[in-house]
């Protein structure tokens, strides 16, 4: 129990002192808005290409990716469903039922427990869900704004998108066996190196972000916890059926791979609802905004629960 409890003490602790920081004003909303670029452009990336370009990836895999897309799916059809028959009829709430917060979250909370060499488990599910996203979440959450679909626009952001160009130079590395090739070479070894000292940079930041945006003084707190149970119920049932389809045609479920799906299933909704919803949405998006808040609060009292349970 003391060695589970010292692996989550850290991740607290930097939290805290991300809240503490904005309390006495050494930290500011543009600083995070710097540090949050420097994540997802620099050490995510890194983590991200270290990762891909070192893991065995198995054909079967892309079954794991399509059944990702295909659970994501379902969940936001599950969310007009519940919308429709006045279930959780909550604006723009399809929204909120389906998604993860894979990158600011899932990475930082899952290395952090797990240590990064085992990165590699929740990634294979992470890589589904981020098509998902970019081809379906954020078209879908955008013509809500706009009234339609800007798709060259999203394409273009894919493909300009350092973690996306990452992942498929790392992959690429890898089927093709290059990277075994090349890994004793004195030049990539330094690069190999160089992208380790920053992806160490990624956990930390991740959680002094997060414990900077902790505030909460709006919450929604009946409707929160309302489409939070529901969203956590249906995405158990879901996830459940994922699991089982994983170990059937996938590959083996070990208790790394378990910890992965769990990981993944517990997150938050993506950060991203609050950047798409414009003057338009304004009593919605400072809803979404406090119900993220509230989320990420129940994930990690959650996850910390589960896993004190189970073990690591």
């Amino acid at each position: 129990m003391l060695e589970i409890l010292s692996r989550f003490v850290p991740i607290f602790l930097i939290m805290t002192i991300g809240y503490v920081l904005r309390k006495i004003r050494i930290l500011n909303d543009s600083i995070i808005v710097g540090l949050k670029k420097l994540i997802v452009n620099v050490a995510l990336p890194a983590v991200l290409f270290l990762s891909f370009s070192e893991m065995e990836i198995k054909l079967s895999a892309i079954l794991l990716f399509a059944a990702t897309f295909v659970f994501c799916l379902i969940l936001y059809w599950l969310g007009i469903l519940y919308q429709k028959t006045r279930i959780c009829d909550y604006p723009l709430s399809p929204f909120f039922f389906t998604g993860f917060e894979f990158g600011m979250i899932g990475v930082a909370l899952f290395s952090s427990i797990f240590g990064m060499d085992n990165l590699h488990y929740i990634l294979l599910i992470g890589l589904g869900h981020e098509f998902f996203i970019w081809f379906f979440y954020a078209p879908m959450l955008e013509s809500q704004e706009h009234g339609k679909v800007k798709f060259l626009n999203i394409v273009k952001s894919f493909i300009k998108s350092p973690i996306i160009i990452a992942i498929f130079a790392a992959i690429f590395l890898n089927l093709t066996g290059i990277y075994k090739s090349i890994e004793g070479n004195i030049l990539v070894s330094s690069i190999w190196a160089t992208l380790t000292l920053l992806s160490q940079l990624v956990s930390p930041l991740i959680l002094l972000t997060v414990g900077y945006s902790l505030q909460i003084n709006h919450i929604p707190w009946k409707a929160g916890f309302h489409l939070i149970s529901l969203r956590l119920l249906s995405i158990g049932i879901l996830g459940t059926v994922l699991i089982l389809f994983t170990r059937e045609f996938v590959m083996e479920i070990n208790k790394t791979m378990l910890y992965a799906f769990i990981t993944f299933f517990l997150l938050p909704p993506p950060f991203i609802i609050p950047v798409f919803l414009g003057d338009k949405f304004k009593n919605e998006n400072l809803f979404y905004n406090n119900l993220l808040v509230l989320s990420t609060i129940v994930t990690l009292i959650l996850f910390m629960m589960i896993m004190f349970v189970l073990g690591v």
